[in-house]
């Protein structure tokens, strides 16, 4: 787990949600892109101000064009401590490789891109 001082986070005191993290692709720690934040989720503690405690992404863009949205339980959860950094993109400490919500990616990857002539696979 990273620290404040190695994570970029500690350079702004205020995230706007809908500017600095809706929206934003979300790279792992390679730099792979993983998908973008669809929506986070927020932990309204009685002694201090709301904080984001995870970051939801999945399936969201499906729902958007169909009309609708998914239930909570449908996205998958990124914890806000596994947040590395906060710019153009949102980074992550996790690796593609660990994460259950990369599944889609890697099964397009193996059996679809894979088998395109020219792929850049031997």
């Amino acid at each position: 787990m990273s620290s404040d001082d190695d994570r970029r986070l500690s350079r702004r005191t205020t995230i706007d949600l809908r500017l600095h993290l809706l929206d934003r692709q979300i790279h792992d720690r390679d730099g792979v892109p993983l998908g973008v934040v669809d929506d986070v989720e927020i932990d309204m503690p009685d002694d201090g101000p709301p904080r984001v405690s995870a970051l939801l992404t999945g399936r969201a863009l499906f729902y958007r064009l169909i009309g609708g949205g998914p239930h909570v339980s449908e996205l998958d959860r990124i914890p806000f401590d596994r947040v590395r950094d906060i710019d153009v993109r949102v980074a992550i400490d996790d690796k593609q490789d660990d994460l259950e919500l990369a599944w889609p990616e890697r099964w397009c990857r193996d059996h679809i891109v894979a088998r395109i002539p020219g792929n850049g696979q031997r």
